[in-house]
């Protein structure tokens, strides 16, 4: 019985020896279902370069032409495994032996190309499937689409779509879901909420995880109402939602600081059946802390440590980043002690929230020792924490510690950047060095940093702080000629500068320039033209800067009205003062009694009470108290 039994396993041995090595046989000698069958085994058993030698063996020597499904099984093997080179070189010998290849093969080759980024040549095999005679499937259109995203090219991308549409074949929940990935991954998850609605149009429907990365990216781009409106219709269709979603939403919304939406969130995940995990808590944590909420925070963390989780660099750092910005430095260093005790060692981002909370209460010598021991650490691998202390200098006006920080970002192999420069020449317009400003502009550029609007409206305020016309006309005309368009913060800088420097007509064309290029003044700019008509006395004009506050519903202060209610007793206008007080109590602006007793307090100090008591008959019962 032994005996026969090893007489069988032998057989089975030497049938699967020859499916696997068919070298005994001449290539010649096979029918095509047994040239398929081995390549098939081969390939089966990951030999995908004997494969390929069998293939080329069976088209060099047979004299009937190889199948294209023989060669479609190693291409598309290859192209598995990323040996694209391969594939093509494969593909030229099936087109110089003669074989035509099928839409699955050119199919391939538009993913070979795609993946090198030579999309321009994927298109190329994606027009010869028409041109010879066939028809692009669905997967062509997609892969080709894929390749389009990985490039970049979206809207050559969306045109195949619209091309789908039109002629067919219809696109399906693939084709949906590459777009809405890199929708999502280029920072545009709305364009992604408008094809899931596209895809429930043609009833296609999409899976739970283009639901959750939608979502996510709306979260991560801060569009929380949109991301409500997705959430809810999750709900509503039970879509399946994962932690990574609830996380990244419930940071959102501690982004906003709508710390009760973000706690109502958190116990949700629980009722759905997912738990929290260290990223959750950390968000929650960080939202709770930069709200001064470090009992409830500090709390989480027990709650973290109940369950088995172990909070992080990430979580501790969130609570030393709220109390940083309390200014509650010693409980932030604490945490730091905390950290340490527990075995972990704070990391770059640590570092620099604690550097930022000792810059940002004018404690540098510390702020620079934590660089030090940064340093010392290693963990130095952005200019980020160069440029916080830079930053700390420029605002006590220490340019001269600002400039070594600054030499030694050099000296250590990095590049400086934007902000670098910007908060340089803050600091020197700040001490009144504007040529050393303007220096660092021209040395910025020569490193071939583009100089941003927030470069030159510092410049710009700097310049208009000393009122320096002739350089703040030329600055103009330097941004007028690189394209730089003036903002409404460069407008509001302009304008505070202008009536400064008693510039009316110019400021009156400046407001003109504003509102023929769509730059609506805000509140900053109102408060520049009422400052300058209260100033000149110019107070007709004043009421009716203060009427266009109004009507774009901004608040105006009681105090603007008290200043032209004193300039009108100054200029002895005392039937406007009238009527500007009953406006005053009649809009509730302030308490009728404090206004009536200032308006007398001025006529008595100006000298105008006879000509209030002149006017009494007219007024009897205007000013009610």
């Amino acid at each position: 019985m032994l005996v026969k039994c090893t007489r069988s396993l032998c057989s089975a041995a030497r049938v699967s020896s020859s499916f696997l090595h068919p070298s005994n046989r001449s290539p010649k000698s096979f029918s095509p279902p047994e040239a398929e069958t081995h390549i098939r085994n081969y390939l089966q058993a990951g030999r995908i370069d004997e494969a390929a030698s069998l293939l080329h063996s069976i088209f060099e020597t047979s004299s009937e032409p190889t199948s294209v499904v023989l060669f479609n099984l190693v291409l598309s093997s290859l192209n598995k495994i990323r040996r694209f080179d391969s594939t093509i070189s494969l593909y030229h010998s099936m087109r110089q032996s003669g074989v035509t290849p099928d839409v699955v093969t050119l199919n391939i080759l538009i993913n070979c190309h795609s993946e090198c980024g030579r999309v321009d040549l994927a298109r190329q095999v994606f027009d010869e499937i028409k041109l010879l005679s066939l028809v692009p499937t669905v997967v062509s259109y997609n892969t080709l689409i894929k390749g389009l995203c990985m490039m970049g090219r979206t809207l050559d991308a969306y045109g195949l779509l619209d091309e789908m549409k039109k002629s067919g074949p219809s696109p399906n929940s693939r084709t949906f879901s590459i777009l809405i990935d890199h929708a999502c991954e280029s920072w545009n998850a709305e364009m992604g909420l408008q094809l899931i609605g596209e895809m429930l149009k043609v009833c296609l429907f999409p899976s739970s995880i283009t639901y959750n990365c939608v979502l996510a990216g709306l979260c991560r781009e801060d569009k929380l109402k949109l991301a409500q409106l997705l959430y809810c219709r999750m709900i509503k269709l039970a879509v399946v939602q994962n932690v990574v979603t609830y996380t990244g939403f419930l940071s959102g919304l501690c982004r906003q600081n709508r710390l009760a939406e973000a706690k109502t969130l958190f116990h949700d995940m629980s009722d759905n059946g997912l738990l929290p995990n260290v990223l959750t808590y950390s968000a929650l944590i960080h939202g709770l802390s930069l709200k001064g909420k470090f009992d409830e925070a500090i709390e989480m963390i027990h709650e973290m440590c109940h369950r088995g989780l172990r909070p992080n660099v990430i979580t501790y750092t969130a609570i030393i980043k709220g109390f940083c910005k309390e200014g509650r430095i010693e409980e932030a260093q604490g945490i730091v002690s905390l950290m340490y005790e527990r075995g972990l060692q704070p990391n770059e981002v640590t570092y620099c929230t604690l550097i930022n909370g000792l810059c940002r209460n004018g404690r540098l010598e510390e702020a620079v020792f934590i660089f030090l021991q940064m340093k010392s650490e290693n963990k130095l691998s952005s200019i980020v924490a160069y440029n916080t202390l830079i930053s700390g200098f420029c605002k006590l006006g220490n340019m001269v510690e600002a400039m070594k920080f600054f030499q030694e970002i050099i000296c250590e192999g990095f590049d400086p950047d934007v902000i670098t420069y910007n908060t340089l020449i803050y600091g020197f317009c700040k001490v009144g060095k504007i040529m050393a400003a303007n220096e660092l502009l021209h040395r910025m550029e020569k490193q071939g940093l583009k100089p941003n609007k927030v470069t030159y409206n510092v410049l710009l305020s700097g310049l208009c702080r000393f009122g320096d016309s002739d350089s703040m006309s030329s600055l103009l005309e330097e941004m007028a000629q690189k394209g730089v368009e003036l903002d409404i913060s460069s407008c509001n800088i302009l304008l505070g500068g202008l009536y400064r420097i008693g510039r009316f007509k110019d400021a009156e064309y400046l407001i003109h320039y504003m509102h023929g290029n769509a730059v609506e003044p805000d509140f900053l700019a109102f408060s520049s033209m009422l400052t300058a008509c209260c100033r000149d006395m110019r107070l007709e004009e004043a009421k009716v800067v203060i009427q266009r506050l109004e009507d774009k519903g901004l608040l105006v202060d009681k105090a603007i009205y008290y200043t032209i209610l004193q300039g009108f007793c100054i200029k002895g206008e005392v039937k406007e003062a009238v009527s500007l007080l009953d406006e005053i109590i009649i809009k509730g602006i302030a308490p009728s009694m404090v206004t009536v007793s200032l308006f007398l307090e001025y006529l008595s100090r100006f000298g105008q009470l006879d000509n209030f008591v002149g006017l009494l008959p007219i007024i009897e019962g205007k000013v009610c108290g």
